[in-house]
């Protein structure tokens, strides 16, 4: 005995039906999986019945077996006097649950796409009374005795992840070409879960409106086209008062209205079905000749509507007006294969539009974007499935680039729009944006003032911590135009430029080396750059603190005091290794006070930041093909007017051996970063300035508002100072560092092709390569959040 409660998990995996078309390949397929299970089960059977045009429960019901072959004699819909084959009521049975839907391979996918199913117990089953038709269904059941306790098992395999996750995709698509892919859903399904693989939001058709219209106008309910509306369809009047077979006594208005909803229920292959079963060719029983009629009729037509498992005839004015018009009949009739099935199909929404872009062209597109090189990124780690194409790169250009290579090779070619469309919905790249030009607080309470945030309180102290920011800075810098003793300095890591650099097209589709430049201005108007190629180092807090630790040793004698200021970016300047690296320095130099002081994070613009821009306008015609181009480029990109008196940039390169290891030192010098001389706990994310004193070796005072007094922490071991430490030499590399393959295999390529000169092959064919090496984007996105990294890594 079947208990409902025991199938209430399988109740919630049913959505409401799709129409689609039906595919006659897969209905073949079902008829050699069913047929034996036809004749075994005749005893499960299936009754539905339809009175509005919501969909009512489907009912199963488990009769004796005894009464298995006669009850479904009874039920079946006759043609000639004979059983329509079987397996056209389980044709039936899968074209009422819905059409076979492309890539569908199982029955219990399409059940999930219809509607609830309940089970009644064989006591409590009351039989249904269906005016139009009568469906069996026959599936394969756990053979068990009729008194065994034992629920009844999934006959149908209902167990489908989709009823889970409505946003269910399958990885597997019948789709005839590249083309289709623009308006299908570009994920991967893991664990039952949709993974979003690409930048776009993608297009779903069913939600437009003139497809909206379609369906519903095929479904017979109203619609609206060309802003009219178009009422539902509906059983016409008829008069059969002259009729010899009474219609209108034997069905009532109500009968009619039930037949017509039933019917446009049904898809297209069940309509023509439907019609078929009740409408029989018989051939003519008398023939009366006509002058008009060339060639007699050679059968007439017989119609039937069916109640109370009975067929009882109809005159055609009946059939048609409560149905369809005589067209529809005639086509179903052209279309009826030798058993009396509708062995046509539905050619609506087949066939493509003129303008649809070609599957070979589309493949071309993929083929161009997928010629630029990509990057990982290790400073995002929300989205570890997207990559990076070069900052350089937009889509504008790239379509530019592509527009070029078609008309060079004499190729169709795609629109932008066309071009984005392909990128954003295939591809999940991305491209760079500097941090600095987006604050996360800013954009996402836009177009909000301080006062109509929702988070306004956070909103409006974030706000404050700009201004306090920048009021600081105003008076460190006015302090240093005062005080010859003082300096005042900002430092900035530039966006990562790369060798070679031009602007030919080729260099677009190579990886190239990267080049890194740590700028720093002065308040005298001197401002210097460190800058290291990827072969020397990386980008992170040794090396930051390297070239900090170098300026400091470079300043005048009468400078005793120094103030930084840069943004908070946790692995470069707002670490535990930099920390250390001042600490050491205030001890070492003959620098007597060192601060170091942080920008609101998203409003970090600095003086140090009018350097880039001088060197990307520098740049701008020139190419570079190795170092020293960057070298002197740094030299010349400073205003050469005469209204402006000013030493060019002062630039020294770095190699690999003048890093040094600060994480070592941090080890040896930092001991204590959780509570301060008050035993208060410090958060460093919070602190906004740093002070280091020559007086106080070993002492680290800290403050979280720029107006507020410092506090003090003690971070080295009290039984031995700072001053008793040994000089610190550790190097970070012994060596220099090798590239990826693929990098030297396209820096060889440009070379190849005569894109870098000659006299630098040389030095190209040299650089040290290693499989192991990653390409990554060597600097955070804009999206990545600067106080994500925590002091004390």
């Amino acid at each position: 005995m079947v208990k409902e409660a025991e199938y209430e998990a399988k109740k919630k995996k049913f959505v409401e039906k799709i129409g689609i078309s039906k595919e006659t390949e897969e209905i073949q397929e079902f008829r050699q999986e069913t047929s034996e299970l036809i004749e075994t089960n005749k005893h499960c059977r299936f009754e539905r019945v339809e009175k509005d045009t919501e969909s009512e429960p489907i009912k199963f019901s488990r009769d004796q077996p005894a009464q298995g072959s006669s009850e479904i004699a009874e039920m079946a819909n006759y043609q000639e006097g004979s059983l329509v084959d079987s397996t056209a009521y389980y044709e039936d049975f899968t074209d009422s649950i819905g059409p076979i839907d492309q890539g569908t391979s199982s029955l219990s996918e399409r059940l999930v796409k219809h509607e609830k199913i309940t089970i009644e117990n064989e006591n409590n089953s009351e039989p249904v009374q269906n005016l139009a038709f009568t469906e069996i269904v026959t599936n394969e059941v756990v053979q068990q005795s009729p008194t065994s306790s034992t629920p009844l098992a999934d006959p149908l395999n209902l167990s489908d992840d989709s009823a889970e996750n409505p946003t269910y995709t399958r990885s597997s698509s019948s789709s005839a070409s590249d083309a289709e892919s623009l308006n299908e859903p570009g994920t991967e399904v893991e664990d039952s879960k949709t993974i979003e693989l690409t930048r776009w939001k993608k297009a779903n058709p069913d939600t437009w409106k003139h497809n909206v219209a379609k369906r519903r106008r095929s479904q017979g309910l109203d619609y609206e086209k060309k802003k009219k509306k178009r009422p539902a369809k509906v059983s016409r009047t008829v008069n059969c008062q002259k009729c010899r077979f009474k219609c209108q006594e034997s069905f009532s208005e109500e009968d009619k209205k039930t037949f017509c909803s039933e019917y446009w229920k049904l898809d297209y292959i069940r309509q023509k079905d439907f019609i078929l079963s009740n409408c029989t060719l018989k051939s003519p029983e008398r023939r009366r000749a006509k002058s008009n009629e060339s060639i007699p009729r050679s059968n007439s037509k017989q119609y039937h509507f069916q109640k109370n498992k009975t067929k009882i005839r109809i005159c055609q004015s009946f059939f048609l007006k409560t149905l369809i018009s005589n067209y529809v009949v005639l086509n179903a009739f052209k279309s009826r294969g030798p058993s009396g099935n509708f062995v046509g199909e539905d050619k609506r929404g087949k066939s493509s539009p003129p303008n649809k872009t070609k599957p070979e062209v589309i493949d071309d597109v993929k083929r161009h974007i997928e010629c630029f090189p990509t990057m990982e990124s290790h400073y995002s780690r929300r989205d570890t499935e997207r990559l990076y194409l070069d900052r350089k790169l937009s889509i504008s250009k790239m379509h530019e680039l592509y527009l070029q290579e078609c008309e060079r090779e004499r190729k169709p070619k795609v629109s932008l729009i066309t071009y984005k469309r392909i990128f954003g919905v295939n591809y999940n790249l991305s491209f760079f944006k500097p941090r600095k030009d987006q604050c996360q607080i800013c954009e996402a309470n836009k177009p909000c003032t301080a006062e109509t945030s929702k988070n306004k309180e956070a909103y409006v102290k974030h706000l404050k911590r700009r201004d306090d920011c920048y009021e600081a800075k105003r008076l460190d810098k006015e302090r240093a135009s005062r005080e010859n003793n003082f300096v005042f300095s900002t430092f900035d890591l530039q966006s990562v430029l790369q060798i070679p650099s031009s602007d030919v097209s080729p260099m677009y589709y190579s990886r190239n080396l990267c080049v890194y430049n740590l700028t720093i201005y002065e308040s005298v108007e001197d401002a210097y750059c460190f800058c290291w190629t990827e072969l020397n180092g990386k980008r992170g807090s040794s090396k930051i603190g390297t070239c900090l630790f170098k300026y400091l040793n470079q300043l005048a004698p009468h400078v005793d005091e120094v103030v930084f200021w840069s943004d908070t970016c946790g692995g470069q300047n707002r670490n535990q290794h930099v920390a250390a690296l001042l600490l050491y320095a205030v001890q070492e130099t003959h620098i007597e006070v060192i601060e170091h002081k942080f920008l609101e994070s998203g409003h970090s613009y600095m003086e140090a930041d009018s350097m880039h821009s001088s060197i990307e306008k520098a740049k701008k015609y020139v190419s570079v093909f190795a170092m020293n181009d960057w070298l002197n480029i740094f030299r010349a990109a400073r205003s050469k007017r005469k209204s402006i008196k000013a030493k060019p940039y002062e630039v020294e390169e770095l190699k690999y051996n003048d890093f040094l290891d600060l994480k070592e030192l941090s080890k040896s010098l930092i001991k204590n970063r959780s509570k301060d001389t008050n035993g208060e706990v410090v958060n460093w994310l919070l602190i906004k300035s740093l002070k280091y004193s020559k007086k106080e070796p070993g002492i680290i005072q800290y403050k979280y508002e720029h107006s507020a007094s410092y506090c003090s922490i003690n971070v080295v071991d009290k039984g031995r100072p700072i001053s008793n430490q040994q000089p610190f030499s550790p190097k970070l590399y012994k060596k220099m560092l090798p590239i990826g393959i693929q990098k030297k295999n396209d820096l060889l390529k440009l070379c190849h092709n005569r894109v870098i000169p000659d006299e630098f092959h040389g030095w190209y064919k040299s650089l040290p390569v290693s499989k192991t090496a990653k390409d990554v984007v060597p600097e955070p996105a804009a999206e990545d959040s600067d106080e994500e990294e925590d002091f004390s890594t």
